[in-house]
C-alpha cells in the first residue's frame, strides 16, 4: 500500500507542470458600429475570408457627402470673404491715419473755426470707428471659419466611420448585418481576428509559477524556445489559486486547435 500510495504522488508530481490550451488568435475584435444608418452594402461571401483592407460595410453617407460638399464650399467663401476684409480694414487703418493726422494739424490752429476743427475731428473717430468695425467683423469671420473646418472634420469622421474595413491580414469572422439592415450606434457589425501570431492560454498553479516564468516550454512533447509572454501576478477571479499566462506562437495554417504544454527545469 505504501509504494502504490508513493507511485500515485510521484505520477502527480510528474504532471504537474502540464497543461492543456486552445491555439487561439492573437486577437479578437468587434467592430461596433459609432454612428446610425441603413446598411448600403454587406458582403457576406467574405466571412472565413482574409481581409486585403477594402471596405466590407458600408452605412448609408449620402447626406453626409451633400453636406460636405456644402461645407467644403462655405469654408471656400469664408476664406475669401476675410481676406477682403483684411484688404478692407488695412485700407481703413490708412484712412483713419490720415484722418488723425489732419485733424491733428489743424486741432490749434485759430484761423480754423471751431465747426472745422469739429468736422475733421468727426471724420477722424469715424474713420477709427471703421476699422474697429471691420476689426470685429474679421474675428467673427475667423470665429465661423473655424466652426465651418470643425464642421467638416466632424462630417469627414462621420463618412468615414460609415464605411467599415477590416485591417489587411486580419481573418474576417463574422459579418452581423445585411444589406438593408438598420445600424444603430453600437449595433454590432464585424468581428475580425489577428491571425499574425497565436496565442496560448493557460493558468498555471502557484507551485509552477516560477517554473513558467523560467523554465522551459514544451509543445505536444517537443522543446521549444517559447517564452511566457504575460504571467500574471494576481490570481485569476474564476481559477482560484492559478495564475493566468499567455504564449505566444508562429500562426498555425488552422486554428483552435488543441495543444498539450509542459513546463521544465532548464
Amino acid at each position: 500500500m505504501k509504494y502504490f500510495i508513493l507511485a500515485i504522488l510521484v505520477a502527480v508530481g510528474l504532471n504537474a507542470s502540464i497543461y492543456y490550451a486552445k491555439v487561439e488568435p492573437l486577437q479578437k475584435y468587434s467592430i461596433k458600429s459609432a454612428t446610425s444608418g441603413k446598411v448600403l452594402a454587406s458582403i457576406q461571401k467574405l466571412e472565413g475570408k482574409i481581409s486585403n483592407g477594402q471596405i466590407i460595410v458600408h452605412l448609408d453617407d449620402v447626406l453626409n457627402k451633400e453636406d460636405l460638399k456644402n461645407s467644403l464650399y462655405k469654408l471656400k467663401i469664408l476664406e475669401q470673404m476675410i481676406e477682403i476684409t483684411k484688404k478692407n480694414l488695412e485700407n481703413a487703418k490708412k484712412v483713419a491715419k490720415i484722418r488723425l493726422s489732419n485733424y491733428n494739424k489743424i486741432k490749434n490752429l485759430k484761423t480754423k473755426s471751431r465747426v472745422e476743427k469739429d468736422n475733421e475731428l468727426i471724420s477722424s473717430v469715424n474713420a477709427q470707428n471703421q476699422s474697429l468695425s471691420l476689426m470685429s467683423n474679421l474675428e467673427s469671420l475667423k470665429s465661423q471659419l473655424n466652426d465651418q473646418k470643425y464642421k467638416i472634420a466632424t462630417l469627414k469622421d462621420q463618412i468615414s466611420k460609415k464605411s467599415i474595413r477590416v485591417p489587411k491580414g486580419y481573418l474576417i469572422y463574422k459579418l452581423y448585418l445585411q444589406k438593408g439592415d438598420f445600424a444603430g450606434i453600437g449595433s454590432p457589425l464585424v468581428d475580425a481576428y489577428d491571425i499574425s501570431k497565436a496565442k496560448l492560454t493557460i493558468f498555471v498553479s502557484k507551485e509552477d509559477y516560477n517554473l513558467a516564468k523560467n523554465g522551459v516550454i514544451y509543445i505536444d512533447g517537443k522543446k521549444t524556445n517559447y517564452k511566457v509572454n504575460k504571467l500574471w501576478i494576481s490570481a485569476d477571479t474564476n481559477n482560484i489559486s492559478s495564475y493566468r499566462a499567455e504564449i505566444l506562437i508562429p500562426a498555425p495554417k488552422v486554428f483552435s486547435k488543441l495543444v498539450k504544454i509542459e513546463f521544465k527545469a532548464k
